[in-house]
C-alpha cells in the first residue's frame, strides 16, 4: 500500500457490535497509534488482547505504513475491532482520529513501541465505580528501566508531565477541554493534561501501579517542543490561575537560592533546629 492510499478492516466492518457505553464495568477504548512499526508493533497488540478484563474496543490508526506493519495489523484482524491507516499529521493527529471513532466511556492512548504492564492492568483500574474523570498511575520507563512514579499536582506540571502511557481518559473530558492540539507536535499530551487538571471539577484519581512499559525511544525522549517552551507560561497560567503561577515561581527561586548559597542553607537550617 502507497502512503496516499487508505484502508481499514477489524470487527466492526464486518459485523453489527453492539457496543453498550455508561454501564458497569465501563467500556474502555485502547487506541493505539502505528507507522512503519513492524518491528516492535506485536509485543503491544498482545499486550492488549491479553487483558483479563474484557470489555475493551481495540483501536489502531496507522499513518499509512509502508513496512509490514498492515501484514501484522491483518493477522489480528478478527481480534481488532477497527483499525484504519491513510496518511496523517503524525501521532496526535492519530490519536484524534481515535477519540472521534472510539465508543468507550474511558480511551487509553498507545504508541507501537509501548505496551500495557501485565494482563491484570485494566481490571485493576476498572473494577470497581469511580467517580471522576481522569485516572493515573506510573509508567516502566524502558524494559528493566526505572519506574516513572508519583501523584501529580499543579505545580508540577510546569516542569513535568504525566507520561501519556499511564492516563486514563473520560471521553466526556475531550467535550469539555478539546482534543490534542497539534501545534504541539511533540508534547500535545501535556497540554491537555494542563487543560484537564486545571478543571476544579475532574477530580483525578492516582494509582500506585504500573500500567505500561513506555518505549526509551519516545518521541519527546530527547527532544524538545519550541513551541511549547515559547507558550509555557501562558498555558501555565491558563489552566491553573496566576496565584498558582505565582506560588510555583517563588518555590522555584527559594529552591535554586538554596542550592546555590551554603550560607543561606546554613542560616534556614540554625533557625530550624532552634525552633
Amino acid at each position: 500500500m502507497s502512503a496516499e492510499e487508505k484502508a481499514e478492516g477489524g470487527r466492526r466492518t464486518r459485523e453489527h457490535i453492539r457496543y453498550l457505553p455508561g454501564l458497569f464495568p465501563p467500556l474502555v477504548s485502547i487506541i493505539m497509534a502505528t507507522f512503519n512499526a513492524a518491528k516492535v508493533l506485536e509485543r503491544g497488540i498482545h499486550s492488549v488482547l491479553e487483558q483479563t478484563y474484557k470489555n475493551i474496543e481495540f483501536i489502531i490508526v496507522d499513518g499509512g505504513s509502508t513496512d509490514a506493519t498492515l501484514d501484522i495489523i491483518r493477522k489480528y484482524d478478527d481480534r481488532i475491532d477497527y483499525w484504519i491507516s491513510e496518511k496523517d499529521e503524525g501521532v496526535y493527529d492519530a490519536f484524534n482520529k481515535g477519540i472521534d471513532i472510539a465508543n468507550g466511556d474511558w480511551l487509553f492512548f498507545l504508541g507501537a513501541d509501548d505496551s500495557l504492564a501485565n494482563d491484570s492492568v485494566l481490571q485493576r483500574f476498572f473494577s470497581k465505580p469511580i467517580d471522576s474523570e481522569l485516572l493515573y498511575g506510573n509508567v516502566l520507563w524502558g524494559e528493566g528501566g526505572e519506574i516513572v512514579a508519583g501523584e501529580f499536582f499543579p505545580e508540577k506540571f510546569y516542569s513535568q508531565n504525566i507520561c501519556q502511557q499511564a492516563i486514563f481518559y473520560n471521553k466526556n473530558l475531550f467535550e469539555r477541554i478539546g482534543k490534542f492540539d497539534l501545534k504541539y507536535r511533540l508534547v500535545a499530551d501535556w497540554v491537555l493534561n494542563m487543560k484537564a487538571f486545571g478543571l476544579k471539577t475532574i477530580k483525578p484519581v492516582y494509582f500506585d501501579t504500573v500500567v505500561a512499559v513506555y518505549s526509551l525511544g519516545g518521541m519527546s525522549t530527547n527532544v524538545w517542543d519550541e513551541e511549547f517552551l515559547k507558550n509555557r507560561e501562558r498555558l501555565y497560567r491558563k489552566s491553573f490561575g496566576i496565584f498558582a503561577y505565582l506560588n510555583f515561581k517563588v518555590s522555584s527561586a527559594i529552591e535554586k537560592a538554596l542550592i546555590h548559597s551554603p550560607k543561606l542553607r546554613a542560616v534556614i537550617s540554625f533557625f530550624t533546629v532552634r525552633k
